[in-house]
């Protein structure tokens, strides 16, 4: 009778994670909630006694393409982001495309409304922010077909120059648009249907999810940089 000896499976060790990783984890998923928040927040606010205004619609629109439209997309190639990790790059810049092309629609129908119904235009902080804001969502819009297409355009730039360009446009429209969305809070229709503390407090917490989402995007482009100059 033959033995049959059997080979015992080596483990495989398992990967550990560090407290930073942990930690930015923590962050990260902190993060994804504070935007959800933020995002219901105003909606609801805005949508609880609804009026079927453009102006109305100005303030919903423009809203939702910054949070929570672009706040996603900012930290979408985040290697801390956890609702991305086990999605593949391709993937990746496809949903980045799709997020930031439809928080563009929404900013351009939403600013082309309200200056439907005004006669004078872009003379407070929050419309003049608003307009520099759109101006540079537009341009990393062309930018980011450009980044995606940079082998066959070398013959004018390098890639990673406008890899480099599109992420800073689309970090500037970023935080201008959230700049014009705080000074948004105080305006009549939002003083009316809110508190005090509760916009102020919304006005933190847009500032913490703008601080933690451009950490990446800094990241990013101080390693374009690097490669720019080497």
């Amino acid at each position: 009778m033959t033995n049959i000896s059997s080979k015992t499976p080596k483990s495989v060790p398992k990967k550990t994670c560090t407290f930073y990783e942990r930690l930015s984890w923590i962050c990260n998923t902190i993060f994804h909630q504070l935007v959800a928040v933020v995002g219901t927040f105003i909606l609801w606010t805005l949508c609880y006694n609804f009026e079927n205004k453009l102006s109305r619609w100005h303030m919903i629109l423009t809203s939702t393409a910054y949070i929570p439209l672009m706040a996603e997309a900012i930290v979408l190639f985040a290697s801390d982001n956890v609702w991305t990790q086990k999605i593949p790059r391709t993937t990746r810049y496809y949903i980045h495309g799709s997020f930031l092309f439809t928080s563009a629609v929404f900013a351009t129908v939403g600013i082309s409304f309200m200056i439907s119904t005004k006669t004078s235009h872009f003379r407070s902080t929050h419309a003049w922010t608003g307009l520099v804001s759109w101006i540079f969502v537009l341009l990393s819009q062309f930018l980011g077909v450009a980044s995606a297409k940079s082998q066959s355009l070398k013959f004018l730039l390098r890639p990673v120059w406008f890899k480099f360009i599109h992420n800073l446009f689309g970090m500037l429209g970023y935080l201008f648009g959230l700049t014009s969305l705080c000074y948004g809070l105080e305006k009549r229709t939002m003083v009316n249907s809110a508190s005090y503390e509760s916009r102020l407090a919304t006005t933190v917490l847009i500032s913490i999810i703008a601080a933690w989402s451009v950490i990446a995007a800094l990241k990013s482009g101080y390693n374009q940089l690097k490669a720019i100059f080497s």
